[in-house]
């Protein structure tokens, strides 16, 4: 079995792609020139250079495989609408497309839990144990997720489409050792005293352990229930998100107690004053609060993985305490806290 894989270099994409040479599959990976690949050659992986601008590189790119994860996205809450259509709907599309003509058999995507979030300046998401049936919000306060709701939908009309076969899962609060991207800002933040609740309330998630997210990208490869679907994916653990954070960053080494609640709509229109002034001075750089990082502060959120279990027998194989362990371990083995927050500058 070839699989092939976008995003391999990520945090992610490297978990799936290690899973994927120890299972026996051969595995390509989609690179940039500026990737470090110093990981995939050790696992013996194919290099084909290009990025989800390219389209040429994107046609050619499944040809000889029999799945194909697309994990790669531009991932960010600040950013021109055309960019994100760009690498997240055209660039789904042309994969999507190419898969098909080469005769890869199924196409798994990594969507996220966040389409279905909605919040304006009155209302937060506020969605308890909701499941796969729950519709799309009807619009965006950003374009991340504005594209990822397109990027979905094409996905599913390409189902059974010449037997070509999809599917997406949507993860949430992915975490762990090796997160080199989410948690450095966190801790950052924390560290600098501007880390704050939001809203009111505990504010619930159900966070995904990046074990337990490979575990299911590696079901939906093959099962026979998953073309045509989606699935939340998490580790089937409701926990306060501030208590979540807290956690994770007395792992990193971070001593940090959750300070007052920032108002919900204070939050919302300082964010939203922000944005318009950024974008009026054409600022590549976000603001130091966007309304997409209130939503993430202030709305609870948690969701069903039952269909996983029943569809795919799903079972999250990582618990809250041995994933903490394990970030603890890995924390200490980079160098501790200072280390973790040096990621931030090669973003």
């Amino acid at each position: 079995m070839k699989a092939i894989v976008t995003g391999g270099t990520g945090f992610i994409g490297g978990k799936l792609v290690e899973a994927l040479v120890g299972k026996g599959y051969e595995v390509r990976c989609l690179v940039r020139e500026t990737s470090d690949v110093s990981r995939l050659k050790t696992l013996g992986v194919e290099l084909f250079h290009g990025d989800l601008g390219d389209l040429d590189a994107l046609r050619n790119l499944p040809q000889g495989g029999d799945v194909i994860f697309h994990l790669a996205a531009l991932v960010t809450d600040w950013g021109e609408a055309d960019n994100f259509y760009k690498y997240n709907v055209l660039a789904t599309k042309e994969l999507l497309e190419s898969s098909k003509a080469h005769g890869v058999k199924r196409f798994v995507y990594m969507s996220s839990s966040t389409v279905v979030w909605k919040s304006d300046f009155w209302n937060i998401h506020k969605l308890i144990d909701i499941d796969e049936t729950y519709p799309y919000t009807q619009k965006h306060t950003d374009n991340y997720n504005a594209s990822k709701t397109q990027a979905e939908k094409l996905v599913l009309e390409y189902n059974n489409n010449e037997g070509f076969e999809t599917t997406v899962l949507r993860p949430s609060n992915v975490w762990g050792a090796g997160d080199t991207v989410i948690l450095p800002r966190v801790a950052m933040a924390a560290k600098k005293g501007i880390l704050y609740p939001m809203g009111s309330g505990e504010r619930f998630v159900t966070p995904c352990h990046v074990d337990n997210l490979v575990n299911a990208l590696l079901l939906l490869a093959k099962n026979a229930k998953a073309p045509g679907n989606i699935y939340f994916i998490n580790d089937g653990v409701k926990i306060p998100y501030m208590k979540f954070l807290k956690k994770q960053l007395k792992a990193a080494g971070i001593d940090w107690t959750p300070g007052f609640s920032i108002p919900y709509q204070f939050a919302y229109a300082v964010a939203a004053t922000l944005e318009v002034v950024f974008k009026l001075i054409k600022s590549k750089k976000p603001p130091v609060l966007t309304k997409m990082a209130v939503a993430a502060l202030s709305g609870t959120r948690s969701y069903s993985i039952n269909k996983a279990r029943e569809d795919l027998g799903y079972e999250p194989a990582v618990d809250l305490e041995e994933g903490m362990d394990g970030l603890k371990k890995w924390v200490e083995e980079i160098g501790g806290t200072d280390e973790l927050l040096k990621h931030i500058l090669k973003i």
